[in-house]
């Protein structure tokens, strides 16, 4: 590990990384990749958590072709120095900020998507010209394997190595003093991240997750409202981090909006307890925790069935309120809550209830009031959707992040780049000199000055 470590460190002090050209043939490489080994991602995918080639190509393989691609746009302009202004008593300076490397980067992935959640940071890595290390998840075996048979084929295998690890071997990665950590997974795992990268003053960015809500109010079209809240909970199983965690719907609307989430469900995944091409849990220990929520006495209006064999659970709907263990910690799972809003201020009475818990990773609206959308903007989140879900972090051209407990920092296009650069202020100075900044400080250099610096 130390030997990988001091060669990668080794090869960024020669300065390759830093030429642009350098940073846009691993991009490239990164495409070809995706484009040449699309069925074995998909293979590895589906022998992980059991995504249908459609899936994988949506929600991982096509999504990190599109940011690559975006990224390799986009990428000599983001590098390129940008000029600010320069106050009077600093004339005739020129001030600029030039993004740099940060030197050698940890990206530690996740296994809910695993190439989506490894690739995207590290192809803002890449393209910020860093060094990198990517350590994948080792509960999604198949796709750390197709890591590390890939990435030294198709990348500067000088400058990206992948280290499988599990807990023990993490940790000890963890002593070792990086320039920036990367990190998508648990708020639990999140802290002794944070603890590790403390000891060494590493910057990090956190991805993490929470129990993000979806509140539908004053909404006149229940049919599409459904549809994409069961599109955003039902995707992958429901163990994506900003899928909908929870309902909160106004009591006159509930009836209807039940109605129509049942048949959203029946028409994307098919018939009540048999769903088709559904993923599964990724392994038997949340299995086991998912299938527990559903024995505490909550009314079950659609789905429940679990099949311990191929750890399966069907899309479930569950009637519940805020004291229901579902309700205590993100559920990251094909079980979605109903909580109803009795209060004549629903957006108000959700927008409290929001505020009990950490700050989520999203927040979801449907509604048709403009006025509640302006209230909405109390909630503390790191992302919004208005009439949608999920959608929000497919736009590379707004930061992908979390809030608070949900995480810090910023992924996606130039905010992912510039979360992995260093900002460095240069100011470029003639050698015309002013005396008037030099001590001994009389009353007249003193009158100049201040005017100088008004």
């Amino acid at each position: 590990m130390k030997e990988i470590l001091s060669s990668l460190r080794d090869y960024f002090d020669t300065g390759q990384t830093f030429d642009i050209e350098w940073r846009k043939t691993q991009l490239r490489a990164i495409i070809e990749m995706l484009e040449k080994e699309t069925v074995s991602l998909s293979k590895a995918l589906h022998e992980d958590l059991g995504k249908s080639a459609e899936e994988a190509w949506l929600t991982e393989i096509g999504f990190v072709q599109h940011e690559a691609r975006f990224v390799l746009r986009h990428v000599a302009k983001w590098a390129r120095a940008r000029r600010v202004k320069t106050p009077l008593f600093l004339m005739p300076g020129r001030s600029r900020i030039q993004p740099q490397p940060r030197g050698l980067a940890l990206i530690i992935s996740p296994w809910n998507y695993p190439a989506q959640l490894a690739l995207s940071p590290l192809i803002a890595s890449v393209a910020a010209g860093n060094v990198t290390v990517l350590k994948p998840s080792e509960l999604s075996p198949a796709c750390a394997k197709w890591f590390t048979e890939m990435i030294p084929k198709y990348l500067d295998p000088k400058a990206v190595a992948v280290i499988e690890a599990g807990p023990e071997k993490t940790s000890e990665l963890l002593k070792e003093p990086f320039d920036f950590i990367f990190f998508t997974g648990s708020t639990k795992t999140a802290h002794y991240i944070t603890r590790a990268a403390a000891e060494h003053l590493t910057p990090t960015v956190l991805e993490l997750g929470g129990k993000s809500p979806c509140i539908v109010t004053n909404c006149n079209h229940i049919k599409t409202a459904a549809s994409r809240i069961v599109f955003a909970k039902f995707l992958n199983a429901g163990q994506t981090c900003v899928a909908p965690d929870y309902i909160l719907v106004e009591e006159k609307l509930k009836p209807q909006l039940i109605e129509a989430l049942k048949t959203a469900i029946t028409e994307q995944f098919g018939p009540e307890n048999a769903p088709n091409n559904f993923v599964h849990i990724i392994h038997k220990g949340h299995y086991e925790r998912l299938c527990n929520m559903l024995n505490h006495g909550e009314k079950i209006l659609f789905g429940g069935k679990c099949t311990p064999e191929t750890l399966h659970i069907a899309p479930t709907l569950i009637e519940a309120d805020m004291s229901h263990p579902s309700m205590q910690e993100e559920i990251f799972g094909p079980i979605l809550p109903i909580l109803t809003l009795t209060e004549t201020d629903a957006i108000g009475q959700a927008l409290k209830l929001v505020a009990e818990h950490p700050t989520p990773l999203a927040a979801y609206l449907f509604s048709d009031r403009k006025e509640d959308v302006k209230r909405a903007k109390r909630l503390i989140c790191g992302g919004f959707a208005h009439n949608d879900a999920l959608m929000h972090l497919t736009n590379a051209h707004m930061p992908f992040g979390g809030v608070g407990q949900s995480g810090h920092g910023g992924s996606h296009g130039q905010f992912g780049f510039e979360s992995f650069s260093h900002m460095r202020s240069e100011l470029l100075q003639s050698q015309l000199d002013i005396p008037l900044r030099y001590p001994p400080f009389t009353e007249s250099a003193m009158k100049w000055l201040r005017r100088f610096m008004h």
